[in-house]
């Protein structure tokens, strides 16, 4: 009997002068929050590597601050070089081998996409996107994935009205990838154009990887278009622009926010190819405005040696999100906890991107304002409607 008692005070003392063990939450020590990112670090989209590198600037910022509730950030990173099977693999190990709190993922569409199943038999598990856009990631609503950035359904509402603030614009031609990222712009970019009663005069496709657009040029010239909306990736929108510009296509160009301006007139490197080109801006301001150096000044506290561009920074949001919710949480952090003061985040707003950020229970895409970008001459401005200098 009095081995019995011995043995049951160990078990009230364990539960008692430990209760932190007791509801230990995976990726939480007294000490750490283990949150796992993935992104194309590698291969033909690594442009997008840079809201990755944004969200883990502001992540290292916070624990050269002193971290959260007396917990500093520890970051597990995978590429996934936008390769469907590699993420599937990369959020594999993450949630078994790395034991991560969180994820926060994802610059292509396509591939967080892929890993929406995974997901489904974690729902404990919560999903924060990175720069992917599909509005079909977050709605319907999935309880554990949260979309910190403007969807395509908003993206490409956004275009439209655009290109239609061009005066007497009636003829729209679109150019665009057949993969979901591509479809997930196309799908509603029709249904927009159809309730006003329009149609494309010419659609058109050009696949990633494509190194030659001659036809889809040509097809675009003869359709004598008013505007042409780009649905592409950075090395397929530089092939279309320097083409278009060969083939004397005069008709401006009005792109998603998967490209950054300032990348663009690199790459591309010939001014009167890219002086039409207008580019969904997500941001609060330009990266030169004085309101947005303190953004400027993290990434390149942490990132000194990498390029400082509109892609930099869509990532920076949803960290901080992800930092105010475990704040709200507390000292007991659990993933139950923090998904459900992420579903009160009302108007967040650090500065950052061009709307403010809500999600709520029922609504998991949290941003839908954005402007436009161009680069008429030397810097670049932002614009909500076709510059009337243009329309001329």
């Amino acid at each position: 009997m009095k081995k019995i008692l011995f043995i049951a005070s160990l078990i009230v003392a364990a539960t008692t002068i430990s209760p932190s063990l007791s509801r230990a939450e995976t990726g939480v020590t007294d000490t750490t929050i283990r949150i796992g990112m993935f992104g194309p670090l590698t291969g033909p989209t690594a442009i997008g590597s840079l809201p990755l590198l944004g969200a883990a600037a502001i992540y290292k910022d916070i624990n050269d601050a002193g971290g959260i509730n007396g917990r500093k950030i520890e970051l597990s990173i995978e590429d996934d070089a936008c390769d469907p099977n590699k993420t599937i693999s990369a959020t594999k190990k993450l949630i078994s081998q790395d034991q991560v709190f969180m994820i926060h993922g994802g610059w292509c569409s396509g591939t967080v996409m892929a890993i929406k199943p995974e997901l489904a038999r974690n729902p404990q598990l919560p999903f924060m996107v990175l720069g992917a856009a599909s509005a079909a990631i977050s709605t319907p609503v999935t309880a554990n994935i949260f979309h910190p950035i403007a969807t395509t359904a908003a993206v490409t509402r956004t275009m439209l009205d655009f290109a239609l603030s061009k005066p007497k614009t009636q003829r729209i031609a679109i150019v665009s990838h057949s993969d979901e990222w591509g479809k997930s712009h196309i799908t509603p970019l029709l249904d927009l154009m159809k309730a006003k009663g329009l149609e494309p005069v010419e659609s058109v496709w050009l696949e990633r990887g494509s190194t030659d657009a001659t036809s889809q040029l040509l097809k675009i010239r003869a359709a004598k278009p008013d505007v042409v909306l780009a649905i592409l990736y950075p090395p397929e929108l530089t092939l279309y622009l320097r083409d278009a510009n060969k083939y004397g296509i005069k008709a401006p160009t009005v792109t998603t926010q998967g490209v950054s301006i300032e990348d663009m007139v690199k790459r591309v490197g010939n001014p009167a190819a890219t002086k039409n080109l207008f580019v969904f801006y997500p941001l609060s301001a330009t990266l030169d405005a004085p309101k947005f150096k303190k953004w400027v000044d993290v990434y390149r506290r942490y990132y000194p040696k990498e390029p400082v561009e509109t892609l930099s920074f869509m990532g920076m949001t949803g960290a901080l999100a992800i930092v105010e919710a475990i704040k709200r949480s507390g000292p007991q952090l659990t993933r139950e906890k923090f998904m459900a003061e992420l579903n009160t985040l009302r108007d967040f707003d650090p500065g950052i991107q061009s709307g403010s950020l809500t999600f709520t229970p029922e609504v998991h895409a949290g941003i839908s304002a954005g402007k436009m970008i161009y680069w008429p001459v030397d810097h670049p401005e932002i614009i909500d409607s076709y510059p009337a200098a243009k329309s001329q």
